[in-house]
């Protein structure tokens, strides 16, 4: 999530600014998640929300690798903190594995977010019962869908996966859209939205609207952005929106110059106070939650 200003982006010196989703705070913005988390039984979400299709073996027929991964039942995987551990491996990778990189992305013995103190934190003010703008940028476009919940900020101790799910907020409206910075060219489209198979029961959740490629890889291993040798696992539901984010050719370097833009519903029947925003990234190529 990059918008509104997160607890990583200090003095909101980052925003939407156009390549940087990654970029705000000492671990960067994109290395708070959780890494190898399934769900716990077969998949709920409807075939038709499906971000990587099944992979095809010769002699063997059409293979379901991801349902297991969180985006097949949205919001039912574990995750180890509602806000991300640095690195994604709080016990290590193995468990109990040596400090370090982790195979895959990552490392091991981060904080949760949640437990850092982190400085010069801008605060937002939405309006009970109003719309809000939210956003949120790829780098590795693992497909899946995100929801956004809110949780009121405790008086003692820290927010809590539990009390996020107490407050799952819906989208407004069924379009959404990319936007090249705060004051750059916006190209809206139609949402995919559900829910049917969320969790909590009845959540409402959007599908990553970017298609990657069509590969088990998704791109990271075509020579270019866009797609150039596979084409998209789906529809792009505009020209040009599709693609991994980055490729072997420049590790790091963003293709995607956008934010992924919507509008949630302030709920109005919730006390006025301070609360905490968070972002839930469910994917489906990967085992894995970004917060």
């Amino acid at each position: 999530m990059v918008w509104p200003h997160t607890w990583f982006d200090a003095g909101g010196a980052v925003g939407m600014y156009p390549g940087m989703q990654c970029a705000a705070g000492e671990v960067g913005a994109c290395m708070w998640f959780t890494n190898y988390t399934e769900i716990s039984g077969p998949p709920t979400l409807p075939d038709d929300m499906r971000t990587f299709q099944d992979m095809y073996i010769e002699g063997l027929g059409y293979y379901d690798y991801t349902k297991h991964n969180p985006w097949r039942s949205p919001g039912s995987a574990p995750v180890f903190s509602p806000c991300g551990v640095a690195g994604g491996n709080p016990d290590g990778c193995p468990i109990g594995g040596a400090e370090g990189e982790c195979p895959g992305g990552g490392f091991g013995y981060g904080p949760s977010a949640e437990d850092v103190e982190f400085s010069d934190v801008v605060t937002t003010e939405w309006k009970v019962g109003g719309t809000a703008e939210v956003g949120w940028g790829i780098i590795a476009n693992h497909g899946g869908g995100y929801s956004y919940r809110l949780c009121k900020a405790p008086e003692e101790g820290v927010v809590t996966e539990e009390c996020f799910q107490k407050m799952p907020l819906n989208f407004h409206g069924d379009m959404q859209w990319v936007q090249y910075g705060e004051e750059g060219q916006k190209v809206e489209f139609q949402a995919n939205r559900t829910r049917t198979g969320t969790f909590p029961e009845g959540s409402h959740w959007t599908k990553d609207p970017i298609p990657a490629c069509h590969s088990m890889d998704g791109g990271w291993l075509e020579d270019g952005p866009g797609c150039p040798a596979s084409g998209g696992q789906f529809p792009a539901p505009a020209p040009g929106l599709l693609g991994y984010g980055e490729n072997y050719l420049a590790p790091g370097a963003p293709d995607f110059l956008f934010t992924i833009m919507d509008e949630v519903v302030v709920p109005a029947d919730i006390t006025p106070g301070e609360y905490v925003l968070s972002f839930r990234w469910d994917c489906e190529q990967t085992n894995q939650i970004w917060n």
